[in-house]
Parts: C-alpha cells; sequence; structure tokens
C-alpha cells in the first residue's frame, strides 16, 4: 500500500512539473499608443529641402567605418517619453502560411523587409508578392554566400548595407534603455532572440531556436513588436524582462544562440 501511495504521488509530481514546463504564456494586450509614421521624426530641412535623420547621439563618439556601418560607443541619454509606436508594417516570414523552407528561416530578411518598408512610407503588396521578394532576398544569399543560413547581427547588417543601401549600427551590449532612445527618435530596431525563451503562445513547439524580430515600440516595461515568427505577430507585445532576456545573437562557430546582447538599426539617409 505504501508502495502504491509513493507511485500516486510520483506520477502527480512528474505530471505538474510536465505541466508546468510546457505551460502557454499569457498573451499581453495594451491599448496602443497612435502609431506614427517615420516622416514624423525626419526634421524638417534647411533650405535645400533636403531630409536628413543622422544617427542618435547618445553620449559617445559615433564614426562611420568599414563603409556603411557604423560603430559607437554608446552611453543612454534619459529617456524622457513613456511610450511611443512606429508605423511599422508586418508581414510573417511565410507571408501565404507555407512554413517550410526557406520560409521557416526567413525571420531575417522578414525583419528587414519590415524596416524598409517602414522607411518608405509603404504597405506591403499581396502576401505573394511578398513571399517572392523574401525568395529574391534568400537567392541573393545562396549565390553570394553559398547558401541560406541562420544570419548573425553583423551578417543583416551587410546584406542591408549592400543590397538595400542603407547605413547601418550594430549596437553592442544592447539595454532597454538604448533600444528606447532609437525608438524615440523613430528608429526601429531588430533584435536577434532565442526563440525558446520569447513568451509567445503561438509559436509552434518550444518555439525557434534562433530568431529576429522588429521592436517598434513601448509601453512603460512593456516592448512592442512586430513578430515574423508568427501571423499574429503583428503589434505583439512583450514584457521588458522576457525580451531583454531572451536577445541572444547566432554563434556562427558553435552554431548556438548564445551570442552577445546586440541589436541592428538602419540609417534612411
Amino acid at each position: 500500500m505504501k508502495k502504491y501511495i509513493l507511485t500516486i504521488i510520483m506520477i502527480i509530481i512528474l505530471g505538474l512539473s510536465w505541466q508546468y514546463k510546457n505551460r502557454q504564456p499569457d498573451l499581453i494586450e495594451l491599448d496602443l499608443p497612435v502609431a506614427k509614421k517615420h516622416q514624423e521624426f525626419v526634421e524638417p530641412a534647411i533650405e535645400d529641402d533636403t531630409p536628413s535623420l543622422s544617427p542618435p547621439k547618445l553620449g559617445g563618439d559615433v564614426r562611420e567605418d568599414r563603409g556603411g556601418i557604423v560603430e559607437s560607443e554608446v552611453e543612454v541619454e534619459q529617456v524622457e517619453s513613456i511610450s511611443v509606436n512606429l508605423a511599422v508594417p508586418f508581414t510573417s516570414q511565410a507571408p501565404t502560411a507555407d512554413w517550410e523552407q526557406p520560409y521557416q528561416d526567413a525571420c531575417e530578411e522578414a525583419s528587414l523587409l519590415m524596416v524598409d518598408y517602414y522607411y518608405a512610407n509603404q504597405d506591403f503588396p499581396t502576401k505573394e508578392e511578398v513571399e517572392n521578394i523574401l525568395l529574391e532576398m534568400v537567392a541573393w544569399q545562396e549565390i553570394n554566400w553559398g547558401g541560406h543560413f541562420n544570419l548573425p547581427t553583423a551578417s543583416v547588417a551587410e546584406y542591408a548595407m549592400t543590397t538595400f543601401g542603407y547605413r547601418v549600427e550594430v549596437i553592442e551590449d544592447l539595454t532597454a534603455d538604448k533600444i528606447r532612445v532609437f525608438l524615440n527618435r523613430g528608429i526601429p530596431v531588430i533584435i536577434p532572440a532565442d526563440g525558446h525563451k520569447l513568451d509567445n503562445p503561438f509559436f509552434s513547439g518550444n518555439g525557434p531556436e534562433y530568431h529576429m524580430l522588429v521592436v517598434k515600440g513601448y509601453q512603460d516595461d512593456k516592448f512592442i513588436t512586430n513578430d515574423p515568427g508568427t501571423r499574429r505577430g503583428a503589434d505583439f507585445i512583450y514584457t521588458e524582462k522576457n525580451l531583454m532576456a531572451s536577445i541572444f545573437d547566432w554563434d556562427t562557430k558553435k552554431d548556438q544562440t548564445i551570442g552577445p546582447k546586440r541589436g541592428l538599426v538602419l540609417y534612411n539617409d
């Protein structure tokens, strides 16, 4: 009888442990701030009517090096706003719900495309057309880089600079306040992440091993994102704690999401 009771207790403990491990994260809902277009952040031109958006001055020396890659030593300025929401259009990395390759691993391309359309102040065309654009982006990598691989932040920066013509900046030692500084300037932040750690109930299974998404706003201690890893990823809310705990770059030598906390910003000038 005693052995039977111990067996029942062990089954209950194992069941509760499995339930806890596989529990679905809660969906966070917010009354979102009004979305602002990029043009609302651009400083008025002086005399020559040429729009200008320079890199945010974050207290460190900003210099241009290696072509269009901007390197900076960042010191965070005081963040005065309590909320902002950029009008970044959304696309899933699988626009027509085809989650086979290459779309299963096209989060980097989709994230870059969302920021590009934000700067262009354009809505996405049809899902089929977006799918073809993603295929073209993948094809370029296969021709020039020998395949379609998980891309660390630096490689996404190189791709954005080479094919889209953006000046780019890889933000080292990324913090929540650094993200807010860029968002306050109307600049979305692309982040790499361990998808297993992200609290997103719409991910299949435990989520992607490596993921990339766009941070487009914040309100108090919540971040507003466009997460291409699900068709329900538009304006998806993560807590600051969860998002920052999930940010890791892809380590190409170890093939793991264990790299430093980095972010990527594009400059539309």
